[in-house]
């Protein structure tokens, strides 16, 4: 009997041992499984595609319609090769028919003959254009349009308020409703008689702290109004976090630039006191900021040009300033900055094909063509030899 329980207890003892010397089975067991491991690859790669499309594809969706519209208006804008050739014209009215078939060509039709309502009808086409993209734009690209549109608001502003400064009547050709400027505002607006009356209009808008302030000139308005609506245009990028926002903001930084250079310029030329040039620029935090106070006591223009060294403008004013030394003409620094940021617009576009990117660029090119457009009908008006209006188009 002891003998019996001594056994059983010696193979219990011995079944012990063997059962905790099997090894556990492996964490890895499951790749012994192919259907577990396409299964466990499938789901992962889902993953993976669900998190690539949250990132990068649902930001730029909502404006692949609206892209698509613009690539259509492209195809109508004024070509490098159209723009020669209108500057070949040798009467306005050619130059008009040259245009027939562009995006200008419908308001063209509908206005009078003569540079003035030529100018009008220009404006005209590319407001129109731009309030169709507003329309037809998705609910998350209407931000960033609609502060875009305060650029353009800013100049109707500036014409009314430089009326009434100058106690002058206002050429009502030269304004029209547009974004937070209603039909009924804007006929508020030119009713008015003073400054102050332009205040009490708009204190409703957006705009009202700036009309709250007294401006010692036409140029310090100016000024704040347009670093208002720069950083408006800033805030709205951030706020909603748009996507490509830093290159957006990019360009604009560089129209702001290039204005504040030619505003620079302008003083230079003006006779500006220099203790006043610094408030009469836009402090749009840029690097050039930086710079202000040097640009404003350069000597001459050549020091002027040398400041800029280690920026991206110091090589087309470089370009300009040779071209100054041959016949003093201002001109070419202005046209020198408006290629270099033309192709700085365009240099972008292929790596920003989606997005709100497009629009911003389709605009600028737009107001670049505008400005191409002016100087070839002045030109021609002028009777300027068509390499002289070539040489100022960019």
């Amino acid at each position: 009997m002891i003998n019996n329980t001594i056994i059983n207890a010696t193979n219990a003892l011995i079944n012990l041992t063997n059962a905790s010397a099997e090894p556990a089975p492996s964490k890895l067991a499951f790749l012994a499984n192919p259907g577990l491991l396409v299964f466990a690859f499938s789901a992962l790669l889902v993953a993976v595609l669900i998190l690539f499309v949250i990132k990068h594809v649902t930001p730029v969706s909502h404006f692949l319609y609206a892209n698509a519209r613009i690539q259509a208006r492209t195809n109508f804008m004024v070509s490098d090769a159209l723009s020669l050739e209108l500057a070949e014209a040798k009467s306005l009215k050619e130059f008009r028919s040259l245009l027939r078939d562009t995006e200008h060509g419908e308001e063209l039709e509908k206005s009078e003959e003569g540079l003035r309502p030529f100018h009008v009808a220009l404006e005209k086409g590319f407001i129109s254009s731009i309030l169709e993209l507003v329309e037809l734009s998705p609910a998350k690209s209407k931000p960033l349009l609609k502060a875009y549109l305060m650029f353009l608001e800013a100049k109707i502003l500036k014409i009314i308020y430089r009326a009434r400064l100058m106690n002058a009547e206002i050429d009502e050709s030269l304004v029209y409703p547009i974004g937070k400027i209603t039909e009924n505002l804007l006929r508020h607006l030119l009713d008015t008689e003073t400054i102050a009356d332009i205040g009490v209009v708009m204190a409703p808008t957006a705009y009202a702290r700036i009309f709250e302030k007294k401006y010692e000139s036409l140029e310090e308005f100016e000024t704040a109004i347009d670093e208002f609506v720069f950083n408006n245009f800033v805030g709205v990028i951030e706020k909603t976090k748009m996507y490509d926002g830093k290159y957006i903001i990019d360009i604009l930084n560089k129209k702001i630039d290039i204005s504040n250079i030619l505003a620079l310029l302008k003083f230079r030329i003006r006779g500006t006191e220099k203790e006043q040039q610094r408030d009469l620029l836009v402090d749009n935090k840029s690097d050039l900021c930086l710079r202000f106070d040097e640009l404003i006591k350069a000597e001459t223009l050549k020091d002027f040009v040398e400041v800029f060294k280690g920026l991206p403008y110091h090589e087309p004013l470089t370009k300009a300033f040779e071209r100054y030394e041959k016949d003093s003409s201002l001109s070419h620094l202005e046209n020198e900055l408006y290629r270099f940021f033309k192709e700085f617009v365009v240099s972008n576009d292929l790596g920003h094909t989606l997005g709100p990117y497009p629009l911003i660029s389709y605009l600028i090119k737009k107001e670049l063509e505008q400005r191409n457009l002016f100087i070839i009908s002045r030109g021609i008006d002028a009777g300027f030899p068509p390499e002289r209006i070539k040489g100022m188009l960019v």
